[in-house]
This record gives C-alpha cells, structure tokens and sequence, in this order.
C-alpha cells in the first residue's frame, strides 16, 4: 500500500518542474505556486528588473 502514489501535484511557472504536495501545505494547497523559495525569490527579481527598466534583465556591453 503505497500512499504517496496519489498525492496531488503542481508545475511550477520557474523552473517547469513538478512538485508533490506535502504535509506543510495541507491548508494552502490552492495558494501554493512555486516549488521552492529559490523559484519564488527568482520570479520576484526577474519581474521586478522587467517592470522597473522596460526591457530584459540582461546587460548589453
């Protein structure tokens, strides 16, 4: 009897990984977007570095 086999599962929009639920989230499943805190940190700077400068975040040289 395997149980972990049907937990539900989301795509994270960062890194377009698949992420299990867990015990953690059990009150905010529906909430949870992103896999980890690295992958929400990520989205926070590249749409903030977008909006502020109107462009990409790479550098031209």
């Amino acid at each position: 009897m395997h149980r972990k086999a049907h937990l539900p599962c989301k795509l994270c929009p960062v890194c377009l990984r698949n992420f299990v639920w867990r015990k953690k989230w059990q009150r905010c499943w529906e909430e949870v977007i992103y896999c980890s805190q690295r992958c929400r940190a990520t989205k926070k700077s590249t749409l903030n570095k977008t909006s502020t400068t109107g462009q990409s975040s790479h550098r031209r040289r």
